[in-house]
């Protein structure tokens, strides 16, 4: 039961943190400029030392900060001058990019350590999931005050196709993480769909973000919670 009320306030935090930090710029400033500063210098250095810890990987500390690196290309684009700049658009694009080749490296490193051809096969789904990452140039930031980061031809579909080889990921690589996972990737696809549409990478961004720093600033809590019943 501890699990379950875990993986739902898991979701509903997110959620709540995605509308939050949407609409604040000031807030995202101080949690994912000032906050993660502080972090990287205090907390996170120690955070997978106790031997319960799972992210004692590279990929773990890679999708931390490539995560954070979105949020503050996001920032940057929404709320200063430089985000007029066409040519910034392809940042986004790119990080997504980025984050997709961390989680298919990993499953092609595993495979290599114990053969498993479906960590070959996830790794392959996940570069083709780049390769059709398209309309990058169409990306724009609305007029309103929120100033959401709209990304239009990002299409229900890929979203859908998306999370499915995000799930296999984590059920293949890290499978005490499935739950969580599954609450984290929710978090991102709900708004997308029915709160603001075409919002989904700004969602993912923020949400992934957010889970990452909770998930190394209260590692100890997170895995022991993770365990089996």
């Amino acid at each position: 039961m501890e699990k379950i009320i875990h993986v739902v306030s898991i979701f509903l935090s997110l959620l709540i943190l995605n509308e939050v930090f949407r609409r604040s710029k000031w807030l995202s400033i101080i949690v994912f400029v000032g906050l993660a500063g502080v972090l990287t210098f205090t907390i996170w250095p120690t955070a997978a030392d106790h031997p319960d810890a799972t992210i004692n990987t590279w990929f773990y500390t890679a999708k931390l900060y490539s995560a954070i690196a979105g949020a503050l290309i996001f920032i940057v684009i929404r709320y200063t001058k430089w985000g007029e700049n066409n040519n910034l658009l392809i940042f986004p694009a790119l990080i997504l990019a980025i984050n997709i080749l961390e989680a298919s490296a990993r499953d092609f490193e595993l495979g290599g350590q114990n053969g498993g051809i479906w960590h070959y096969l996830n790794g392959a789904a996940g570069i083709l999931s780049i390769i059709t990452i398209s309309g990058w140039l169409g990306m724009n930031v609305t007029k309103d005050n929120i100033k959401d980061m709209i990304w239009p031809d990002m299409l229900v579909f890929w979203i859908i196709a998306y999370d499915i080889w995000n799930f296999a990921y984590i059920y293949f690589c890290v499978p005490q993480h499935t739950f969580f996972n599954v609450a984290v990737l929710f978090s991102c696809t709900v708004p997308a769909l029915f709160i603001k549409k075409s919002t989904w990478l700004q969602a993912r961004v923020i949400t992934l973000s957010a889970w990452m720093m909770y998930l190394f600033t209260f590692n100890y809590y997170a895995e022991t919670i993770q365990k089996p019943i």
